[in-house]
């Protein structure tokens, strides 16, 4: 999630468990502990897909979370001592475990049980950024900033704390909705899928990307809660099965595919062999794409892995998704496909 989200919510947990101790320092200790598990953005890595696949890496596990709780809680008591350590502590768990859960939600992918080894946890039932929630945890925030009194903006906190909590199970339940109607949809078009994923588009969770994968192409489609009953249409892409057969043994494609889940596609520029992965853009952009091997005349050789950078037109992107939310018959941004 954004960082402002997040330290939003960090706040919000912060005065639930202390604010009737000292509500505007529980209000920002939280926020302050809240931006911790991100600073992994300024980490120095080697290369830009580990750039990618570390980040929510061992920040983000609720194990490290556990064990580094009470040496945070300490220095944090020990710079004001208005809150008990005990509720300190439980501050402190709070924050970081919610953090990466909400994390979690979103389609990127979070380590949460690093440094065990299973694929990263990429819900997607809400948008890195979405509107709706972020300001009903800013408008609690903000309340309590300005009248840390529990009568107003104490009660004006809870409710907008238990309304953020609503819309995040209002996407869990719209996903496995949408889920459910992928399924059927492949099922009747006899579709032999290797993975599926339903994740929340721009800004919303009215309208839903899917993303589904077979060995050798890969279908998206796109699904709004309002659609009603129009069938659920597919462009069908070409995934390079033949080219991922090649490079079988790129260490590369290796850790995409651990990372994405087998969401991924691999083309040739020009020599070159580039892997996306499908699951966060939209057809033909897609934010993450590495040149991982090139042609050497007898076959690929691996190369360092290098993100290559992505023109897109964001506002038409969002206009489309704002008018496909209302409107089934919209034609995809794409214009190739089958």
């Amino acid at each position: 999630m954004d960082p402002v989200t997040q330290v939003m919510l960090g706040g919000a947990v912060g005065y639930v468990v202390a604010g009737k101790q000292a509500p505007r320092r529980a209000l920002l200790t939280g926020a302050a502990v809240a931006v911790l598990p991100d600073l992994d953005v300024f980490f120095a890595y080697q290369n830009d897909l580990d750039a990618m696949t570390l980040h929510r890496g061992w920040t983000h596990s609720w194990f490290v979370h556990t064990l580094i709780a009470p040496l945070i809680a300490w220095f944090c008591w020990r710079w004001q001592q208005a809150i008990d350590f005990k509720k300190m502590l439980l501050l402190v768990w709070l924050v970081l475990i919610t953090h990466a859960g909400l994390d979690a939600l979103t389609v990127y992918g979070t380590q949460l049980l690093w440094p065990l080894n299973p694929p990263p946890v990429s819900g997607g039932s809400i948008f890195i950024i979405d509107p709706i929630y972020s300001l009903l945890l800013v408008t609690g925030f903000v309340s309590v900033l300005l009248r840390p009194q529990p009568q107003l903006g104490g009660r004006i906190m809870r409710l907008t704390l238990f309304l953020s909590v609503l819309y995040l199970l209002w996407g869990l339940y719209a996903q496995q909705s949408i889920a459910k109607q992928t399924e059927a949809a492949l099922k009747v078009q006899n579709v032999d899928y290797q993975h599926y994923q339903v994740s929340a588009t721009a800004l919303n969770t009215l309208l839903w990307r899917v993303i589904v994968v077979t060995d050798n192409h890969y279908y998206e489609g796109y699904r709004s809660v309002l659609d009603g009953d129009a069938p659920l249409r597919w462009r069908r892409y070409d995934r390079g099965g033949e080219l991922i057969g090649d490079l079988a043994e790129n260490n590369s494609l290796t850790r995409i595919n651990w990372f994405t889940q087998g969401l991924f596609k691999v083309e040739e520029r020009q020599g070159r062999a580039v892997v996306s992965d499908l699951r966060m853009g939209m057809e033909p952009h897609y934010f993450f794409q590495f040149e991982i091997a090139q042609q050497n005349g007898v076959g690929w050789e691996p190369t360092i892995p290098e993100q290559i950078p992505v023109q897109r037109d964001i506002q038409a992107g969002i206009s489309w998704v704002w008018s496909r939310i209302w409107d089934a018959d919209v034609q995809p941004i794409s214009d190739t496909g089958s």
